[in-house]
Formats: C-alpha cells, sequence, structure tokens
C-alpha cells in the first residue's frame, strides 16, 4: 500500500473513531473510550517502557523524546512526565489536530503532521528518546525499514530507541483461489478499496526479527534487548527493541 492510501485511510479513522484506531480494545469500539481511560492507558505503558529502558540503561538523558505515531498524543502525553520536551508525530492532520485539542502541558509538547516517507523534518540527532508501539506495523514493509534508519539518524549519540513491530502472523490462512462469483467480486472490491482507500482499513504487516536486527546493526545502533511485548491478541506475534545509539 502507498504512503498516501495508508494517510487517506487513517484521517477516515480519525473522524469516525479515533481513540479505538489508536488503541483497538475489543470492548471500546464505537467510540466508547473515555478521554481519562485512553489517556491512563498511555501513562501506564509509558511508565512500564520507561522502567525497562532505565534498567537496561541508567544514564540516558532525559531532554528531547520523540513518540512515533503518536495518534492523538497517548504517549506523548505521559512521555512529558519524563522529559523536559516531547514531539509527537504523524501521518495524519485528522489525528495531530486531536492530539493537539487533547494536549495538557503547553508548549513542553509540539505535534507535527509528516506524511513523508522519512522523517527528514528533524535534524540528526535531535530526540534522547525515540518511541514508537503499534505503529510501523500499520505502514508497509518498504517504508517501515526507512523509518527504522530514520529513528537511529534523529537520536542523539548516547541516546535510545525504543519500539515494536509484529514479527509474524501466528496462524496464517492458507490461500486459496476461488472462482465462485461471489467471492471473486469481494476479492476485487478489496482490490478497489486499496487502489482507492474507499474505507479506512487497519493493515497489518510484519518485519521479521532477523532482518530487524540487521536493519538496526546497519543504521549504527547497538542492541540492547529484545523481547515479548505488546500482545496483539492470537494473530499477530510482536517484539520490542531497545537500541542505543553510541
Amino acid at each position: 500500500m502507498k504512503l498516501w492510501q495508508t494517510r487517506r485511510h487513517w484521517e477516515k479513522f480519525a473522524r469516525t473513531d479515533p481513540l479505538w484506531a489508536v488503541l483497538a480494545a475489543p470492548d471500546k469500539d464505537g467510540n466508547r473510550w473515555t478521554v481519562d481511560d485512553f489517556f491512563a492507558a498511555g501513562e501506564r505503558e509509558v511508565e512500564a517502557a520507561l522502567d525497562i529502558v532505565h534498567r537496561r540503561f541508567p544514564q540516558l538523558p532525559r531532554r528531547r523524546a520523540l513518540d512515533f505515531g503518536c495518534g492523538v498524543g497517548r504517549l506523548t502525553q505521559a512521555l512529558a512526565g519524563h522529559f523536559d520536551r516531547v514531539t509527537g508525530v504523524d501521518i495524519s492532520t485528522e489525528m495531530i489536530a486531536h492530539a493537539r485539542r487533547h494536549n495538557r502541558h503547553g508548549d513542553r509538547v509540539a505535534y507535527v503532521h509528516n506524511p513523508a516517507a522519512d522523517l527528514a523534518c528533524f535534524a540528526d540527532g535531535t530526540f534522547d528518546l525515540v518511541l514508537s508501539f503499534i505503529t510501523l506495523q500499520h505502514v508497509a514493509p518498504a517504508f517501515a525499514w526507512r523509518y527504522l534508519a530514520e529513528f537511529l539518524r534523529v537520536c542523539a549519540p548516547g541516546g535510545a530507541v525504543y519500539f515494536q513491530v509484529t514479527d509474524h502472523e501466528i496462524n496464517p490462512k492458507p490461500a486459496r483461489r476461488s472462482f465462485y462469483p461471489p467471492t471473486v467480486a469481494k476479492k476485487l472490491w478489496r482490490r478497489l478499496n486499496d487502489l482507492l482507500a474507499l474505507r479506512p482499513v487497519m493493515e497489518m504487516h510484519v518485519l521479521p526479527r532477523r532482518e530487524v536486527e540487521a536493519a538496526i546493526l546497519a543504521a549504527g545502533g547497538e542492541l540492547l534487548l529484545v523481547d515479548e511485548g505488546h500482545g496483539l491478541g492470537q494473530d499477530y506475534a510482536s517484539y520490542v527493541y531497545l537500541v542505543h545509539k553510541p
């Protein structure tokens, strides 16, 4: 899927059910997240993540942090309790608008719309921590690999990158070829929707662990931790990676 198609899907999610689109809890579909519960979940997640980061990397500076794929700012707001300045970046203008409305930290938090396939909007070595959870899985691998390299570029020397990505589908369904007319029509509709982004689709992609580790090393990162994390139901296996930039 092209990046503009991904952007169009997430603009539509942001207009219909933005909190659930960011954190798709099965009992919260249909705008059933409350704002307080939604952001409280982000605070718990950031606390747990930073506990892991600082146990492995206690000397991490706390000047600036980046939340990649920030959505409405669930993790960005929580990071502001731990860093001097925090930036959230997202592909969707609608999500960024929601995030700015929910900002509780004034100019210590900034939100940036970035529809590009890189992070050229940020200079080299800008952030002490780059954080990204449940985002890269929704981006086609051709772009996700480039973003991974960009994480290391914008991370300051002595800083860290902590991110999550799906590794593989646990029980993939075998592809079946069918010429039954309704089935063929459904497949054609899906292809047309993918091409034109007619209705929002939460695409899922995987980046295999061995390839992720190789990409981290190629970008100049030092791998500190790989661990299972972020349960995604019974459909996908997922890993979190903690990377130090020497």
